[in-house]
């Protein structure tokens, strides 16, 4: 099996989404982040706007036969409703945070085959972490789950649960961990310590194994969660519904998600009974 971190396809999608990065990070430094509003009440960058204009087209240079769908290209349903296979980008993810110049925010990049992200690749620009998935294999490139920074490439996946146990919470969108949720999980883990952070970074903590959980009970994009689950799933985690089904993209008129959980096999049960059962579910 070639090693995935010099497979050409691999390597491809690293050079774009490092141009990407490097779009967005030129921009971060800048006075003028060149903020406006969408007709959604939602900001947007000229980084935004930047980091899109390479994805696109690398995209299309390396699969011109696989459409794109991007939070700043959205293609109306009535023309994407066929489509077998599609990326599915955000090209900044976590806006607010790169306004706030807190530097946690993220590059989004999914691979959706009949309604399942079967690839994921994620890029952190100020720290130059990258993560990257594949649940099933696709142009020989096997299943499995991998970190890079820099020349550093490592195997990643989802932990057993330890103390203290560790969810993540978003850090500009929802309310942190339910209280009843935290007792309940302090029925069998003592101590329970909550991360704040932005963007798809969530996932990918919980992805390498230095957290557990993340519950997320406020709105979301299809483009901000495909390229996290692929990477959670093929570390061997869950990005799932509160009914337990996994997220399925592109099958709807609607982009929006619901409520989901991210967390390992071992978590994921008790915070699905959980929901289940309260009466906090905003």
């Amino acid at each position: 099996m070639l090693d995935v971190s010099r497979h050409p396809t691999f390597k491809a999608l690293q050079q774009i989404i490092h141009n990407a990065a490097d779009a967005i990070m030129e921009i971060y430094q800048k006075a003028d982040l060149g903020v406006e509003q969408k007709s959604d009440d939602s900001p947007v960058t000229a980084a935004d706007i930047a980091a899109n204009k390479v994805i696109m087209a690398g995209l299309q240079a390396l699969t011109p036969d696989i459409p794109v769908l991007s939070e700043e290209a959205v293609v109306p349903f009535d023309e994407r409703k066929d489509w077998q296979s599609l990326w599915v980008v955000d090209p900044l993810d976590g806006t607010k945070e790169f306004i706030k110049r807190n530097g946690e925010f993220s590059i989004n990049i999914a691979l959706v085959s009949e309604g399942a992200p079967i690839l994921g690749i994620v890029f952190l620009p100020t720290t130059g972490e990258g993560y990257f998935g594949v649940t099933e294999t696709w142009q020989d490139i096997e299943p499995c789950a991998i970190k890079w920074h820099g020349d550093n490439y490592e195997s990643i996946s989802v932990r057993a649960p330890r103390e203290p146990l560790v969810a993540m919470t978003s850090r500009s969108h929802g309310p942190a961990l339910p209280e009843d949720l935290k007792e309940t999980l302090k029925d069998t883990y003592e101590q329970v310590r909550e991360l704040p952070k932005g963007s798809s970074i969530k996932g990918c903590r919980i992805a390498e194994g230095i957290a557990d959980l993340h519950l997320r009970r406020g709105p979301t994009s299809e483009w901000d969660t495909a390229a996290q689950q692929a990477i959670i799933e093929a570390a061997g985690g869950m990005l799932i519904a509160p009914n337990g089904e996994p997220f399925r993209y592109n099958q709807r008129e609607t982009l929006l998600n619901g409520h989901f959980i991210v967390a390992g096999p071992e978590i994921a049960p008790v915070v699905l009974d959980w929901y289940q059962q309260s009466d906090d579910k905003a």
